[in-house]
């Protein structure tokens, strides 16, 4: 298996008369996107792994890419990394001279994104009182009484 491009680029004419082409290996969040991505960081370096097939009209590229993104607790706003691990299938024409795969493995990567995530699965979260980390330490706030949709209730009754 042959090592990735930086910039993942590869000559069509090349990957024809080779009968197809592997490669894998790491690959620099810089050469998959330019610009950040809004709640998320890239975590580290992430690792790719392509195949493309040749077919009668087409080049059909089949891959992986695998990283992490830093990204918030949504409970307890601690930063921590989110692993994933994506699959990656696209097709290109046979009559092009050149093909870049960036833009699917940038694709896979963003698709990762966590929407919601959490540091660990019991996160205590903050407090909604005082604010501090439950999962550092208990505070010594007294928890309210009652369901906090009580003045929902009484609304209804009215």
């Amino acid at each position: 298996m042959s090592a990735l491009p930086a910039d993942l680029r590869f000559k069509v004419a090349d990957i024809v008369e080779q009968g197809g082409f592997a490669a894998a290996g790491p690959v620099a969040w810089e050469a998959l996107n330019k610009e950040p991505v809004p709640g998320a960081v890239p975590a580290g370096p992430l690792e790719a792994a392509l195949e493309f097939s040749v077919g009668t009209d087409a080049l059909l590229l089949s891959g992986s890419v695998s990283g992490a993104w830093a990204v918030v607790c949504s409970r307890c706003l601690v930063p921590h990394a989110a692993a994933y691990s994506a699959a990656v299938e696209e097709t290109f024409p046979t009559d092009a001279e050149e093909i870049d795969a960036s833009g699917a493995f940038r694709e896979a990567a963003l698709l990762e994104v966590p929407q919601r995530s959490l540091c660990r699965p019991d996160c205590r979260g903050l407090c909604p009182t005082c604010g501090k980390n439950l999962n550092e330490a208990p505070c010594g706030c007294v928890p309210e009484k009652g369901s906090p949709f009580e003045v929902l209730k009484r609304l209804k009754e009215h």
